[in-house]
């Protein structure tokens, strides 16, 4: 074991170098022979998808749903619901194994441009659509515990959002907040927030048109600062929305503005985009890949909530993509899985990583300790224990 941590420091070593705002890719460990990406018959890892949305933690990301049209006439079970993915997966980065999860509970069954976000320990699904697309979407919340696996639906009262896909979800506080989205025929830019304590919605934005209303969309992406809801891109079955004015909805006054963006010095504004992603590190929104309608983008932009300019950051993805999920963990690392990579046709399974701030020297070595490791997930954690490692490092393990 000696060894090992001369080892493991001379890992640290390296690692205090490690690359910030690059894409690395994250191959999974899975049996020899057993990387079958169409192969349903093969539980190792999740098949490629789009559609789907993950959440991470800084030990695990999980994905939920998703759609690949390859599978429009494989046999449905009671457990499935193909060409859609009845399947919520954990991938854990310490030992970089998927494990498709034996939930009970309902899952939902709309799991295509559903909404999801983590609070603490639990998953928040609302809406999305079933299949036929736009004929079988709903306004449920279902939650999931991320330890417990149970699935719960929760029973809300109130001015309930109508059923609807490709809307945008935030959680403030005890607050959820749902704007946008399409019916699969109409295109909204309603704001409704629901109480987690009172499960009661109300609907925020006003039933009379204003000037200063955005258009109807769906598959933007939403971030919050100083009580105000910012929007970015999204649009419709033949429009991709721009950057030049970003919507803005205020939380005290209840009414949109647009906000005039500045734009990069160099490279101007983001292209228009829908289906992309945009994760929010303190006062930055990182938006990243999507498609404008004719290609699709493989950029990573930052804008600055503070002082509501664009930056082009100087790498792009390894694969551009549209219809990918992507999250920020707590310790600023942000996480890219699945998508569509040629347009309608061409999905991937394949997970990406991109550091967004300079990892702690904490992250530095218990990268660099995982790196010099072999069989991770097997090792002895009360040796590890000894050896000093905290146990909120060790908690990743899985």
């Amino acid at each position: 074991m000696k060894g090992l941590i001369q080892y493991s420091i001379g890992m640290i070593n390296m690692a205090a170098s490690m690359d910030v705002y690059k894409f690395s890719h994250i191959e999974p460990s899975v049996p020899d022979g057993q990387r079958g990406e169409g192969d349903l018959a093969d539980q190792s890892i999740p098949v490629a998808r789009s559609g789907h949305r993950i959440v991470v933690t800084d030990g695990d990301l999980y994905s939920l749903g998703g759609y690949n049209p390859k599978y429009w006439d494989v046999e449905n079970t009671e457990e499935t619901y193909f060409p859609l993915f009845k399947e919520l997966w954990q991938f854990n980065f310490v030992s970089r194994k998927w494990r498709k999860l034996n939930t009970t509970g309902h899952m939902p069954l709309e799991l295509a441009s559903h909404a999801a976000v983590r609070d603490n320990n639990k998953l928040l699904a609302y809406g999305g659509t079933g299949v036929p697309f736009g004929e079988a979407s709903s306004n449920d919340l279902h939650v999931c515990g991320l330890t417990s696996h149970k699935w719960q639906h929760f029973k809300c009262t109130g001015q309930h959002p109508e059923k609807k896909y490709g809307h945008a979800m935030l959680l403030i506080g005890r607050y959820l907040y749902v704007c946008g989205g399409t019916t699969g025929f109409v295109y909204n830019m309603d704001v409704h927030r629901l109480s987690l304590d009172t499960l009661v919605w109300e609907k925020l934005s006003s039933d009379q048109e204003s000037p200063s209303d955005p258009d109807g969309r769906y598959r933007h992406e939403m971030a919050c600062f100083q009580h105000r809801l910012y929007i970015f891109g999204g649009g419709t079955a033949g429009e991709a929305y721009r950057f030049e004015l970003i919507p803005t909805f205020c939380l005290t006054e209840l009414a949109w503005e647009n906000i005039s963006a500045v734009p990069d010095k160099r490279f101007g504004f983001p292209a228009p985009r829908r289906c992309h992603s945009c994760c929010q590190l303190n006062n930055d929104v990182y938006m990243c890949g999507g498609m404008d309608g004719v290609k699709i983008l493989p950029d990573l932009w930052r804008f600055s909530l503070a002082t509501h300019t664009w930056l082009k950051m100087s790498q792009d993805m390894v694969l551009p993509t549209y219809f990918h999920a992507a999250d920020i963990a707590p310790n600023g690392c942000m996480y890219i899985f699945g998508g569509v990579t040629a347009i309608d046709n061409v999905r991937t399974s394949e997970i990406y990583r991109i550091w967004l701030k300079v990892p702690s020297l904490q992250e530095i070595a218990w990268n660099g300790l995982i790196g010099a490791l072999p069989n991770t997930d097997n090792v002895d954690k009360q040796n590890l224990a000894e050896l000093g490692v905290p146990a909120h490092f060790l908690d990743r393990i899985s």
